[in-house]
């Protein structure tokens, strides 16, 4: 499953959907799940800027196996990189679309909150 993030508005609810997926299904174990982020949303993983519930969800998730991909453009764009944002982000270097689409193409279902 590859969830798709840009909303800044939508952080926290689609952070929550990822966690009840997780749990839904018995634990990380049973399902392989990514999140790819870019545009707006991004800025919510800044690692200067990441409220506490936000950095808690990203290091569970990052334990749990969750792939956790930022927009290379998005990150150039907000001239960042990985070391700026909070750990276990990869970088999408070729945009967070061409990964979505590579991931789909992997057979990763596409959900987007």
């Amino acid at each position: 499953m590859v969830y798709h993030l840009s909303d800044a508005k939508k952080v926290n609810f689609v952070l929550g959907s990822i966690q009840n997926h997780i749990d839904g299904v018995g634990g990380p174990e049973h399902v392989t799940i990514a999140l790819v982020i870019h545009g707006p949303a991004l800025k919510a993983f800044h690692r200067a800027h990441a409220n506490p519930d936000i950095s808690k969800r990203v290091g569970d998730f990052s334990k749990d196996g969750v792939e956790l991909a930022a927009c290379g453009n998005t990150m150039k764009a907000q001239n960042v990189t990985l070391t700026d944002l909070l750990p276990g982000f990869a970088n999408a270097e070729r945009g967070g679309v061409v990964r979505l689409a590579k991931l789909q193409a992997q057979g990763y279902l596409y959900l987007r909150p």
